[in-house]
């Protein structure tokens, strides 16, 4: 293994385990699968997320595409090898 593998699967691991972690802190938003069958209307009037909500729905977002680009790079790079 070279060194740039274990430093990419420290980063991978990392950003899976907050991922994961950022999700179980946000809030459920809706009811589930009833709430899509009978029509929830709080979905349709629920503005933008505030505070502490945005903050999470950003942490999960910018962790998602660091994941996306460093499992890429790694597949990359152990093709070429």
């Amino acid at each position: 293994m070279n060194v740039y593998e274990i430093i990419l699967g420290v980063v991978l691991i990392i950003a899976s385990l907050l991922i994961i972690l950022v999700t179980l802190l946000q809030q459920q938003k809706g009811q589930g699968l009833s709430a899509a069958i009978m029509g929830d209307s709080s979905l349709m009037a629920a503005g933008r997320a505030r505070g502490n909500e945005a903050k999470l729905a950003l942490i999960t977002k910018v962790g998602g595409a660091v994941l996306f680009v460093v499992a890429l790079v790694v597949c990359v790079l152990s093709a070429r090898l």
